[in-house]
């Protein structure tokens, strides 16, 4: 009898055996080579500098390289867009925020990507709150009493964004939309132009990021009146969220990792769990309060969900006060 053909009828199933064995667990051995951190806008800001402690940490948990790469331009769109193209095999994780997720989409048409269905959620990183302050010589000490004034005095008060489209200009329009109040928009280039005109007493108030105002607020140069985040922030707890005068009103900046769709649920799992465990870590959590933001989690379908919450808040808010930006 031939023993051929037998051996070689054994070898091949050994062969689909091992194909199939690697299809059903395709995290197994992740990560055996160099991960890519895709970061969508310049070095040097909060995005780039998280995505580096990102970085650090899953280089040290699984003794692999992971190396930060900076894909800046059009508001985050260029960097996102490149990420949406790569291998879903979990070597390319994009640092996903909510300007280029949940908001652009619905701001211009022509964006080069689809976030609902080009990416697959892994995990929250943090969040970040806006602050509303007004100039001190504005007779307002809390949102109420900024609400019956600005009610009181239709077009006599302006405030200033850091430009169209970003949040802290929807988090000004959907409080002018949910207070019916007529308030000036005076749009600058970002934030730098946009607070000597404040403080100069050329506008009245800011809706901005917290490390570009809060300095300001501690030297008595401007007056915080709240928080847009749902809640209070945590290092912060004497101020108000100005949820608590207009309930529902939720402007949570945020970033996350966010993988190429198809990527298998094995990795991404791998990948939250680890995220999880170093989120934790009081050490991390000291450094994201330093740069004003606040360490979270979640598991990859915690984090679809939240996305798409976010998504249709953002789909409502941009419908209701006609923003839209040029194409």
């Amino acid at each position: 009898m031939n023993s051929r053909p037998i051996a070689l009828i054994a070898a091949l199933a050994f062969a689909v055996l091992a194909v199939a064995n690697a299809h059903a667990q395709p995290g197994g051995a992740y990560p055996e080579k160099t991960i890519r951190i895709i970061v969508p806008f310049p070095a040097g800001g909060a995005t780039d500098i998280i995505a580096r402690i990102v970085g650090e940490r899953l280089s040290g948990a699984w003794n692999r390289p992971v190396v930060v790469e900076k894909v800046s331009g059009a508001a985050g769109a260029t960097g996102t867009a490149q990420a949406a193209k790569a291998s879903p095999d979990g070597y390319s994780l994009l640092t996903a925020t909510g300007t280029t997720t949940t908001l652009l989409p619905h701001l211009r048409a022509n964006l080069p990507y689809n976030p609902m269905r080009d990416f697959d959620a892994v995990s929250l990183l943090c969040s970040f709150a806006n602050v509303l302050v007004v100039r001190p010589e504005v007779p307002a000490r809390t949102v109420a009493e900024l609400i019956a004034l600005l009610r009181a005095n239709p077009g006599k008060y302006s405030y200033a964004s850091s430009g169209y489209g970003a949040s802290p200009h929807l988090s000004a329009e959907w409080f002018k939309l949910i207070t019916k109040t007529d308030i000036l928009h005076v749009p600058f280039t970002g934030s730098a132009p946009a607070l000597p005109a404040l403080l100069g007493g050329h506008v009245d108030m800011i809706f901005d990021t917290m490390p570009s105002v809060w300095p300001l607020v501690q030297e008595g140069k401007l007056r915080a009146l709240g928080v847009t985040t749902a809640t209070r922030v945590p290092f912060l707890p004497d101020l108000p969220a100005i949820a608590e005068t207009l309930p529902g009103y939720d402007v949570t900046s945020w970033l996350g990792i966010m993988v190429p769709a198809g990527t298998p649920i094995e990795i991404r799992n791998k990948i939250a769990a680890e995220l999880a465990g170093f989120l934790r870590d009081p050490t991390v959590v000291q450094r994201f309060k330093e740069l004003t933001a606040i360490a979270a989690s979640s598991a990859p379908e915690e984090f679809a969900a939240y996305l798409k919450r976010d998504y249709e808040k953002w789909q409502r808010v941009v419908r209701d006060t006609g923003i839209k930006l040029a194409d």
